[in-house]
């Protein structure tokens, strides 16, 4: 009797500890989102759509658990489990009573939304980032693995169109705004409006409007780190795969925004990185645009910007190169054709339209680090910055 009881208490004992053995299996802290409390503050201010994915066993639900016990107020969206044979991600069936849910955390426009229906499916990845992106959330694709799996061993890495820093709503608001005053303010200067309407093309009949000739302007505020094309362009594999950008995907960093400027083609606020942020910044760049050149001669992470707004047919992408062209005249002494003083700091002309204003108070903006993954086939659209 005392020999069974024995044996019944060292089961009991064995049990628990392979049940603590199996609850240790899934490390989640890596996730700056579980662990770091900035980001956590920051994350349940945002708007964020966070896409679940993970083999069967890697574990999603513990995950799940972990981030509603971490952000309450969330919404998970989970599809119910059913046999791997069985399923055909492509049966939008499958996803109704999910896609429902999701549809109606967009409408209650719930500050974050957790989607976990397994995600092996590109179409389905498509579509959920589509979706997210349509209604101004900020993407983080989170694959769930156990401590001894990496994410490359068990589903293929998902590369962004780019990664970069997106701006929280309020901060966008806070930046639109700031746009809108720096053209307003440029609008009643005389000086600037003669340097400046000599060099842009003005088709109307009506007088010369600078808001209304920058009317093209990006729906979602960033800062790109790097240009990817979901994984075509050089170097960008590396970059995704980085120590660095694994630990900081979906953290929140707190952005400087130092200077205001604004050219024939672009207008943009200029972003000064410190050293933490410049750990993420690309230490070779493509030689797309003619980038290498433009900023080999200027301090690593010059070229880091908001675009806020384009003239007609220019691409976002110009909004650094005009940025460094400006930085560039700087370093070489270039003396400001004009230099006054402005409500919001020190604004100076460098000839043919470029004009930047050094901010007397910077503008902090807080952002999320993560990845731009718009539809696929929406991207012959889109411009790179």
């Amino acid at each position: 009797m005392r020999i069974a009881i024995r044996r019944l208490v060292r089961n009991l004992v064995t049990m628990g500890q392979k049940a603590s053995k199996s609850k240790s299996n899934y490390d989640y802290d890596h996730f700056p989102f579980f662990s770091d409390t900035d980001t956590i503050q920051t994350v349940k201010e945002a708007h964020t759509f966070f896409i679940l994915r993970g083999l069967p066993g890697s574990g999603k639900s513990t995950f799940c658990t972990k981030f509603l016990a971490t952000y309450p107020s969330s919404i998970a969206c989970t599809v119910e489990t059913a046999p791997v044979a069985e399923r055909d991600e492509s049966d939008g069936d499958w996803f109704a009573k999910v896609d429902e849910k999701i549809q109606q955390g967009l409408k209650d426009v719930k500050n974050i939304i957790l989607v976990d229906d397994k995600h092996r499916s590109a179409q389905r990845l498509d579509y959920l980032a589509g979706l997210a992106k349509d209604n101004d959330y900020v993407v983080a694709v989170v694959t769930s693995v156990t401590k001894w799996e990496k994410p490359a061993d068990s589903l293929e890495r998902i590369i962004p169109y780019y990664f970069g820093w997106f701006l929280l709503r309020k901060s966008a608001q806070e930046m639109r705004r700031n746009a809108e005053d720096f053209l307003n303010l440029l609008t009643c200067n005389e000086v600037f409006s003669e340097e400046f309407k000599p060099n842009v093309e003005w088709h109307s009949e009506e007088e010369f409007n600078l808001q209304e000739y920058f009317q093209k302007k990006p729906s979602t505020l960033h800062c790109t780190t790097k240009f990817c094309n979901f994984g075509e362009a050089p170097g960008c594999e590396s970059y995704a795969c980085s120590e660095v950008v694994e630990q900081n995907y979906a953290k929140a960093f707190t952005l400087e925004v130092t200077a205001l400027f604004v050219t024939p083609r672009t207008v943009g606020a200029r972003v000064v990185l410190d050293k933490n942020q410049k750990l993420l910044w690309p230490r070779e760049e493509a030689s797309e645009g003619g980038r290498d050149s433009a900023e080999a001669e200027l301090p690593l992470g010059s070229r880091s910007h908001i675009t806020l707004a384009c003239a007609p047919g220019i691409k976002a992408v110009q909004t650094g190169l005009d940025l460094l062209d400006i930085l560039k005249l700087e370093k070489e002494g270039e003396k400001p054709e004009h230099q006054m003083e402005m409500e919001k700091g020190l604004l100076s002309c460098y000839g043919l339209g470029r004009w930047i204003v050094e901010l007397t108070k910077p503008v902090e903006v807080k952002t999320l680090f993560s990845g731009f993954y718009p539809r696929k086939k929406l991207t012959t659209d889109l411009e790179n910055n």
